[in-house]
């Protein structure tokens, strides 16, 4: 009796087991078919899409049966989202009357409603996603709210608002790093320094207060700023941050300092280079290598026999070679009493030459 209530329970656990897998599998099925039709309409989408704006740009959009079906589409949100971002992304690959197009297709089918809606939503990725898609169709009018955002205590927002407010105001746009304490991270300082064409004159008292910022991204950006515009009265600004607390900071400086150089920076990359660690010191030796002044000869001469770290002892030889030294590093090679690993180091930089 009880053997056959065990085998009964037994057959009934299987069962059970069996359903849930079934089940399970079902799931899956209906989970994979579902993303796969999303997917496909997604790329469908995308080909009417394309499709309508080509037309437009071109100024044959006139298929009444196109744009009936394109009318339905539209009904969809998921349709009208994707056509957002395509919007978007077809802005930056544009300019002109072809940028002009875009805009107008933005406006006609109300897509600025789809853009306010994200903005003023509470999901960090929707609201950084309304601030590009404003700025990149230029609504002035979201100005005000889209500075508010830089304000935002979330990263993506913030970052986006920077981008766009700049894009706007070109230089002044930049105001925000005043009191900017946040990390701005070296993707996005890309994009603040792309987005800036030029900048007024009597700008330096402005960009020096950034140099003394207590935030090390903001100085690093402003050095970067003050290379892509050669502003030449600021380098004795530049040349104090050698004694910065921060070795990302002051190799920014350096590059900084070799690209708005004057007759005085190898002097004094060759009086600070004791005294700067080891990554600052091989920064040093790159400038040296950019700016090929045969006035840091001896000096490298100098590193390549007594530095005690074999890295600097192979970018001075590297830059000997191209001060065109390659006769003094070979004589020094061939000599019985040069030490092997001096010889290896030259025949290192030798070789780098013929490369």
């Amino acid at each position: 009796m009880h053997y056959h209530i065990a085998l009964h329970e037994l057959i009934l656990a299987i069962i059970i087991v069996l359903v849930l897998v079934l089940v399970l599998i079902i799931m899956v099925l209906a989970y994979s078919f579902y993303s796969y039709r999303i997917l496909h309409n997604r790329q469908s989408w995308r080909h009417v899409i394309e499709y309508k704006i080509m037309e437009t740009i071109v100024g044959s959009d006139d298929d009444e049966d196109r744009k009936s079906e394109f009318a339905k589409h539209l009904k969809e949100p998921s349709f009208r989202a994707l056509f957002l971002d395509v919007l978007v992304d077809s802005d930056r690959k544009f300019s002109g009357a072809a940028k002009q197009s875009i805009n107008r297709l933005f406006h006609d089918f109300k897509l600025e409603d789809e853009a306010w809606r994200k903005l003023r939503h509470r999901k960090a990725y929707l609201v950084a996603g309304g601030v590009q898609e404003l700025a990149a169709m230029n609504v002035e009018e979201a100005i005000p709210e889209i500075t508010n955002k830089l304000n935002d205590p979330r990263t993506a927002v913030y970052q986006e608002a920077q981008y766009a407010i700049v894009t706007y105001n070109g230089y002044e746009g930049l105001g925000f790093l005043d009191h900017f304490e946040r990390p701005l991270s070296d993707w996005q300082q890309l994009r603040l320094l792309y987005s800036i064409h030029d900048i007024p004159e009597q700008t330096e008292l402005q960009v020096g207060s950034w140099l003394k910022s207590t935030n090390d991204s903001v100085v690093i950006f402003t050095l970067r700023l003050i290379r892509k515009f050669r502003l030449m009265t600021l380098y004795t600004e530049v040349f104090q941050l050698m004694n910065h607390h921060s070795n990302k900071v002051r190799m920014q400086a350096i590059r900084t300092m070799q690209a708005i150089e004057n007759s005085k920076t190898i002097e004094q990359f060759i009086t600070l280079f004791d005294h700067q660690p080891l990554e600052v010191q091989n920064e040093i030796l790159k400038a040296m290598k950019v700016a090929r002044s045969r006035e840091c000869e001896y000096f490298l001469k100098e590193q390549l026999w007594n530095h005690t770290e074999v890295s600097i002892k192979i970018s001075a030889a590297e830059v000997l070679v191209v001060l065109g030294e390659v006769s003094y590093l070979h004589e020094i090679a061939e000599k019985e009493d040069t030490y092997e690993e001096l010889k290896q180091i030259i025949k290192h930089a030798l070789q780098e030459k013929k490369c």
